[in-house]
């Protein structure tokens, strides 16, 4: 890009965004506060009674995009570059500071810092910044795998979350030394802290709940807490006033969370799903036990407050939904009535809050939207839409300057977003370094609304993100299906559940048939399939690699399930004849023979007795397990396996918890 030259596609939207914004947002979310017991905060909360490390006045979460409103700088956290770009939004000059790691988001500390996560070497690195200056580095921390999001709290701590390590861990913001760390449940994502410094609210990309974390007071130590609120009940209200029936009860994809000013409502962008949980229709060839003309995932927004830790605008049974929030209008026809339409967000990576719009990206879309935070579910209120870059995964705004920008990763694009007349001005800021069949790959996989990938929109990643897995079991005809993840696990056929497909092609081809899509033709198949061999971030992998463990790094010894057993005793076990897993699990071989074995694991609802050995790789952080979910943890899975796989019944429970171990390191 020519010097300046963002700038000048930027400039008329920050001259008009000036004016009259605050007028513009003048309302306020009082009406929705006071729902739900949302008053205000404790006695000891109030006199500010913790006692501060530092005083910070930046914003307090991170995102992919980070703006310095005051010298209107946007941070950029740009992954496929291994780089943080410091853009001056007046001039378009773009400073770009190459880093040692993959970063995932970035965060203002105070007024001359900022602090990225490395997702891909297990980092925290901290910078000085001055304007108009390069940025200084002033050192790197090592956290638990993959960290992500970030916080600030009012006290000087800056929490992280990890993904792969599932765990939130608390820094010093100044000396970015380790004060403590909590376990959390799979896939921890956003994080948000409360104004007076005593709670954390974490967002995960599985599961039906975010953790609230009570942070440590008095030396009471950190302890996580579950919350479940996700899931679209306020739709599940509307669907079943009008009769529709299909309903949404499981829900995924949690990115990222923000608080409203006064920290009294938290906002949780997520997909409500409907996978079958409770339907009684298994119908052939769909998902969900409904047909593929029925929406099988919608956007959904918890709106949560946060004193009473519970569901705003959640009635109790047979009461009126509540009154004195934003109208939600209903449509009926001849046939069956349905729900309105919801937002187009089913992959929100970023979220922010300006007066009453909150602001969510839509990376399967290329979109802004707009949503009504007034609304008990605001992804039933759409306000506008804006276009963007393609894949945007951040946003952030300057309430009082009346703009939002967006970091869109897939085009490496800033846009600017004039928030009072609508105004949207894009500019490339970095090069493409990923291979163009990887690229084209990628954008397939994240893609929504594609009618050739299925009938209602869903991309490859709303139930593969990241190439992983959303946690979910599948009701379709042929039996209950697991989300298998996939990173790390398709160099080699044959592929699916029953080993069907020699071609990893065939498999995504069968696949997009079964959800209404009319497929893909080959040219555009081979580079999905490239994408998820080689375009797949590997969560740990570089890290263990070096230490000479197996590639989940820390896992071991991190979530729900404790650090137990010693994984070099389970290694031998595993591979021992006597105990025979290494037979079908082979470890030269992404720890799977790829073979169709029945091994008595059909259940009441399976139309077949043969699975292929499924690989093992990253098994630790794949939960549930079976093709059928059937078990929620390993442990649970070998005391029940009377040696259907490999011989595990003589083991002592010692011996099968050093053999968790081990699976826990591939």
């Amino acid at each position: 890009m020519e010097p300046g030259g963002a700038g000048a596609v930027w400039s008329a939207v920050l001259s008009s965004a000036r004016i009259a914004f605050g007028a513009f947002f003048a309302g306020s979310l009082a009406s929705l506060a006071s729902l739900a017991g949302c008053g205000g905060m404790d006695d000891d909360a109030a006199s500010g009674a913790l006692t501060p490390l530092s005083s910070f006045s930046a914003p307090s979460r991170s995102g992919a995009v980070a703006l310095d409103g005051e010298a209107q700088v946007a941070y950029v956290a740009d992954g496929d570059n291994r780089a943080l770009h410091a853009v001056a939004l007046a001039s378009g000059e773009v400073m770009t500071t190459l880093l040692g790691g993959s970063p995932e988001q970035v965060i203002l500390i105070g007024d001359d810092r900022v602090a990225v996560t490395l997702r891909d070497v297990n980092e925290v690195a901290l910078f000085a910044r001055s304007e108009g200056e390069a940025l200084a580095p002033l050192g790197t921390v090592t956290v638990p795998v993959e960290p992500a999001g970030m916080a600030l709290s009012p006290r000087g701590e800056l929490l992280v979350t990890s993904a792969w390590g599932r765990a939130l861990t608390s820094l010093h913001a100044e000396t970015l030394e380790q004060r403590w760390s909590v376990p959390l449940a799979r896939e921890p994502r956003g994080v948000v802290v409360t104004p007076d410094g005593r709670r954390a609210f974490v967002t995960h990309l599985v599961g039906d709940a975010v953790s609230v974390v009570d942070l440590p007071v008095d030396g009471v130590p950190a302890r996580a807490r579950r919350l479940a609120v996700l899931g679209g009940r306020y739709r599940n209200q509307v669907d079943g006033a009008l009769g529709a029936g299909t309903l949404h009860p499981s829900a995924a994809l949690a990115y990222a969370a923000v608080l409203s000013e006064d920290g009294r409502m938290l906002f949780v962008p997520h997909v409500a799903e409907q996978n079958g949980a409770d339907t009684v229709r298994a119908i052939p060839g769909a998902y969900g036990g409904v047909p593929v003309e029925e929406e099988t995932s919608v956007a959904s927004v918890a709106v949560v407050a946060t004193v009473a830790e519970r569901l705003v605008g959640e009635p109790a049974a047979g009461s009126h939904p509540v009154r004195g929030l934003a109208s939600i209008a209903t449509e009926g026809g001849d046939g069956l009535a349905v729900a309105p339409e919801t937002a187009p967000s089913r992959q929100a990576r970023g979220v922010a809050l300006a007066g009453e719009a909150l602001l969510v990206v839509s990376m399967g879309t290329d979109e802004l939207v707009e949503l009504d935070a007034r609304a008990i579910d605001p992804a039933m209120s759409v306000r506008r839409v804006f276009a963007v870059g393609a894949g945007p995964t951040g946003v952030d705004v300057d309430a009082m300057a009346g703009i939002a920008v967006v970091w869109s990763q897939l085009s490496h694009a800033l846009s600017v977003v004039d928030l009072v007349s609508g105004a949207v001005e894009t500019a490339v800021i970095a090069d493409d370094p990923l291979p163009p069949e990887v690229a084209a790959g990628r954008r397939l996989f994240v893609t929504e609304r594609d009618r050739r990938i299925s009938r209602d929109g869903r991309a490859c990643a709303g139930c593969h993100p990241e190439g992983r897995d959303d946690g979910l079991v599948w009701k379709l005809g042929a039996g209950p299906r697991q989300t298998p993840t996939l990173v790390g696990r398709l160099d080699r056929g044959p592929y699916g559940w029953l080993g069907k497909h020699a071609r990893l092609e065939d498999n995504m081809q069968e696949t997009m048939t079964r959800l209404g899509g009319s497929g893909l033709p080959e040219v555009e198949l081979q580079h999905l399939a490239t994408f998820l061999r080689k375009g797949l971030h590997a969560p740990g992998r570089a890290v263990a690699a070096e230490a000479g463990q197996g590639t989940q790094g820390t896992q071991g010894t991190q979530g729900t399930a404790g650090g137990a057993g010693d994984a070099r005793r389970g290694k031998e076990l595993f591979a021992s004849a006597e105990v025979g897993c290494g037979d079908c699990h082979r470890l030269d071989a992404e720890a799977s023979d790829r073979t169709v074995h029945e091994v008595g694991s059909r259940g009441g609802k399976d139309t077949t007795s043969g699975f292929r050995t499924p690989p093992l790789l990253f098994v630790g952080g794949t939960a549930p397990y079976f093709h059928d979910g059937r078990y929620a943890t390993l442990e649970a899975l070998l005391e029940d396996n009377f040696d259907r796989m490999g011989h595990t019944s003589h083991l002592s429970a010692g011996e099968l918890q050093d053999l968790v171990a081990f699976l826990r390191t591939l």
